[in-house]
């Protein structure tokens, strides 16, 4: 008796449900796209390195890198360096202030080097390029007459 009461009440539901689906004035609702998304669209590696040399260009173009400070930072060996002098020379550009940086760059390779590098840090960031601080720096492997300092905004 139970098994029959029970197959019964599973063929209302099934059928309660089959009927509900298949209502002639019934709508299947099709997913519309939230109107905040119609123009949003991925990102491809090319808007990436259109994006990334713009940037590159409104930097030069301010003042706060040069072009050769910009092809060490874009080709250059990466590293890291010790700062082990610092002077303000009073000069400022929008919200960098202009220093000179005394450091001692390490080689990926084993080594190092001194460097002496004139540049604009954010002057949020000053206190990363106080003497025993280590920061980024980017040279040309082979060449280690010039290098480029990156100390971000803090």
């Amino acid at each position: 008796m139970s098994t029959a009461l029970l197959l019964g009440f599973f063929c209302f539901v099934a059928a309660g449900t089959a009927a509900t689906l298949f209502l002639p004035g019934r709508a299947i609702a099709e997913h519309q796209p939230d109107p905040d998304e119609a123009s949003e669209r991925l990102i491809t590696a090319a808007d990436m390195l259109a994006v990334r040399a713009a940037f590159d260009q409104m930097l030069v173009r301010k003042g706060l890198l040069t072009g050769d400070q910009l092809t060490l930072i874009r080709n250059g060996t990466k590293s890291c360096a010790v700062v082990t002098g610092m002077r303000a020379t009073g000069a400022s550009h929008e919200d960098y202030r202009e220093v000179e940086l005394d450091v001692i760059v390490r080689k990926p390779g084993g080594g190092q080097f001194p460097a002496h590098e004139t540049t604009l840090i954010p002057a949020s960031s000053l206190t990363r390029v106080s003497p025993g601080s280590i920061i980024d720096t980017y040279y040309r492997s082979g060449d280690e007459s010039a290098v480029a300092v990156c100390v971000p905004p803090s």
